[in-house]
């Protein structure tokens, strides 16, 4: 009987024993994991202290689990625990040890580690690569047992501490009887023009109009701000600590200058801040995340205009949680009041952020991350401009927020942004919008320029966990779960450079990592790579590594990668198991490196499973126009394809024979131009599985047919439309075209297939 994930979710969740065990009656739940995650690690997400008790040890055992659906709920609630440690879980599972320890349950681990019989090395990699991005500690394992260095206290753990001293000294000197002397200094308010601080009663509902700059003292704190206060452009000159904790009321047509702190905690559903001028001269060594304006907004900020200097540290000191700041604020948030079923979202709308001479500072342990205007994103951002430049160490840095839960929407970023890190445990990631989207994010644009540079010596890597620096026009890592997020109309003009000395080295002209639909974007801006010591480039035009697919979108960018070790390289996307339909590859590819996998659309189309589904690149209805220059170094083989460098293949047991799926080109343009020394080169593709081109096609659940490779036309030169075919073993052998034509420029340029890619670009 199939089970339903919701179902079991909503047991999971609430640590529902008697819903659980009726499911367990129909089927073994434990087996079952909801996309990357078992039964057992959900329990621990979600604390399920009863179905724990119950379930633990028997679920321990279980290796091998049967997928299902992954609500984005759970995606959300990880992401939010695993912060950096995220990027190892692209599509691997999280076992239930890794989330142990993700969740900093070490205690339990240790008494639950020998009851697994752990005997898997990627997960033991994994399990050391967790805590060495966590707190740069190490993991050994002795036999049954696992051996984790002791941490240091977080900031949460030293607070309850204090707590309970604070506690205990109060009731000692309540029972002891010390005298206490309480003064009372409470101004007496007046409403309508004010000239002084002590004038305002925050507590109340009036409105008040400033009539001159009013100077807020040294760690000033009222608990909420109920009125409205308009400032006819006077100032609020904020000292520093101070807080004028939730605003319930109204700030407009006002100046605030301040030393950087949240001015508020909050900003209620019901409340705004609009035509504000914050003029911020940050001086924060931070200890947890934060913002220049408010921590958490629910309510609308509009019109505001945001100008910073100076600089944030990020001080190690709560290593539980990673440091995320924001511009503006640091989560734009949203309630939901379920018994009138209305939902309130924190709504950003026309701000301008500009940045100053502005630096950030971190270390590897903190996991900094910096969003322009907001932090984390659970509402609405719209038609927001930063302007400027942002300079940062061991601090990531996205242009308008660092993780999209939500709406980004006509946002643009101006500022230059750039990352240089020193530090051997530090992975540094540079984008011109957002870092991590999980929804949408559309008609954006980035002009900035990007940098993302590791320049730390050689350092001895932990196995299961690759070290990378990462650069990107708009995002760094696309998320989809059971709600498909998008990057749709967006656009890069900014030159985006990555380099490193002992790191994988990645770029992209929209998005590094993409499991969503990428929909009508362009990149124009030059993607510039280098990696030193034998270390691998990855580089796209559009996209680095596609698992969802990319529809109607052109790269105009040149494409540099230089470096000694192997090099993937694709004018749209470097790394496919998705389609890339109606694309336009135009800018000049440039790569010299030991050994070479490039295309004018896709560096290599892949084949992988998932469950019981076959995913594999296709190129469909695509033109490379570019000039392709590649010089490898070394003896291994390297391929280079006008469309696609190569496409592989995999083969699958059916039982009475072998299924082969592989890569596909089909329907798609090349009239570009070829300067290479590689042996394996093509028209339409550099090399390929030896099965899918001699079977050329392959059925869909339906018995449809479909072709690997037709349709494909390539401007007349000396190369096949093949370079070779490779079986398993490296043997490779010349083929002949197939589902090829070889036509001149101007043949080409007048088919009808070719015109139409062309009118939905507006180029006919």
């Amino acid at each position: 009987m199939q089970l339903s994930e919701e179902s079991l979710f909503q047991a999971i969740k609430q640590d529902d024993t008697k819903a659980f065990g009726a499911l367990m009656e129909r089927t073994q739940c434990g087996a079952y994991r909801l996309g990357r995650f078992p039964v057992l690690s959900l329990m621990y997400l979600y604390r399920s202290r009863k179905l724990i008790s119950a379930y633990e040890e028997s679920f321990l055992k279980i290796t091998n689990y049967e997928a299902l659906d992954e609500p984005i709920e759970i995606s959300k609630k990880f992401s939010s625990k695993a912060g950096k440690c995220l990027r190892l879980y692209l599509n691997e599972i999280v076992t239930p040890l890794e989330m142990l320890l993700i969740l900093d349950k070490t205690t339990r681990l240790k008494r639950v580690y020998p009851l697994a019989k752990l005997t898997s090395s990627s997960i033991k990699g994994r399990l050391k690569a967790i805590y060495f991005i966590k707190y740069s500690l190490s993991v050994k394992f002795e036999g049954d047992d696992i051996v984790i260095d002791r941490r240091p206290l977080s900031y949460r753990e030293k607070k309850r501490i204090a707590t309970v001293c604070l506690c205990v000294f109060l009731a000692v000197t309540i029972v002891i009887g010390v005298p206490v002397t309480t003064v009372s200094l409470i101004p007496k308010p007046i409403e309508g023009e004010v000239f002084k601080l002590s004038h305002i009663d925050f507590a109340s509902q009036k409105e008040y109009t400033l009539k001159q700059d009013i100077v807020v003292p040294d760690n000033y704190y009222v608990d909420k701000v109920n009125c409205t206060i308009i400032g006819e452009g006077n100032k609020l000159i904020i000292g520093k600590g101070a807080s004028f904790g939730e605003l319930n009321g109204k700030m407009t047509d006002l100046t605030i200058d301040s030393s950087g702190d949240a001015i508020f905690t909050s900003i209620s559903e019901n409340a705004a801040i609009e035509n504000v001028t914050f003029n911020v001269n940050a001086d924060v060594t931070a200890t947890a995340g934060g913002a220049f304006v408010a921590a958490t907004n629910y309510g609308t900020i509009e019109n505001v205009t945001v100008n910073v200097s100076g600089k944030i540290r990020a001080t190690l000191t709560d290593v539980a949680d990673d440091f995320i700041f924001g511009g503006i604020v640091q989560t734009n948030d949203y309630k939901i009041y379920a018994a009138t079923q209305t939902v309130y979202r924190g709504t950003i709308k026309n701000c301008k952020v500009d940045y100053s001479q502005f630096s950030l500072e971190g270390e590897a342990g903190a996991n900094a991350s910096f969003g322009g205007v907001v932090g984390t994103n659970g509402g609405y951002v719209q038609d927001c401009n930063v302007s400027g430049e942002i300079t940062a160490d061991t601090f990531d840095i996205a242009g308008i927020c660092a993780v999209n839960n939500a709406l980004l929407s006509g946002n643009v970023n101006e500022a230059d942004l750039s990352q240089t890190s020193a530090d051997t445990g530090w992975n540094p990631i540079c984008c011109g919008i957002v870092m991590t989207n999980s929804y949408a994010v559309e008609n954006c644009e980035n002009r900035g320029n990007i940098s993302a540079v590791s320049n730390c010596g050689e350092f001895e890597t932990q196995e299961g966990y690759e070290s990378t620096v990462s650069a990107a026009g708009i995002a760094y890592f696309n998320r989809g779960t059971t709600a498909t997020p998008y990057i749709r109309n967006s656009v890069n003009s900014g030159e985006v450079k990555s380099s490193a000395d002992y790191r994988n080295v990645y770029g992209a002209g929209v998005c590094v990592s993409s499991n969503g639909v990428i929909d009508s974007c362009e990149n124009s801006g030059a993607v510039t790579l280098n990696a030193n010591n034998g270390f691998d480039i990855y580089v796209g035009g559009i996209t680095v590594i596609t698992y969802g697919d990319i529809y109607k979108s052109m790269s105009k960018g040149a494409i540099f990668a230089t470096g000694s070790g192997e090099a993937f390289v694709g004018g749209i996307s470097a790394q496919s198991c998705a389609l890339i339909s109606n694309c336009i590859s135009s800018g000049d590819v440039t790569v010299k490196a030991q050994t070479v996998c490039a295309g004018g659309i896709v560096g290599f189309n892949e084949v992988t499973n998932y469950g019981s589904y076959v995913f594999f690149g296709t190129a469909d209805q695509c033109i490379s126009q570019s000039k392709i220059s590649v010089e490898a170094t070394g003896e291994a083989a390297s391929y280079v394809g006008g469309i696609a460098g190569q496409a592989r293949e995999a083969g699958f047991d059916n039982g009475d024979s072998m299924t082969f799926f592989g890569g596909c080109v089909t329907n798609c343009y090349f009239t570009g131009e070829f300067a290479t020394n590689v042996l394996y080169s093509g028209n339409i593709v550099g090399a390929c599985g030896k099965n899918i081109y001699e079977l050329n096609a392959y059925y869909d659940t339906n018995d449809n047919e479909y072709h690997n490779f037709e349709g494909n036309y390539y401007a007349t030169n000396s190369l096949k439309a093949f370079g070779a075919a490779v079986e398993e073993d490296d043997k490779f052998e010349k083929v002949e075209d197939k589902g090829a034509t070889s036509l001149a420029v101007e043949e080409i340029q007048n088919l009808e297939g070719y015109k139409t890619i062309l009118k939905i670009f507006g180029s006919l």
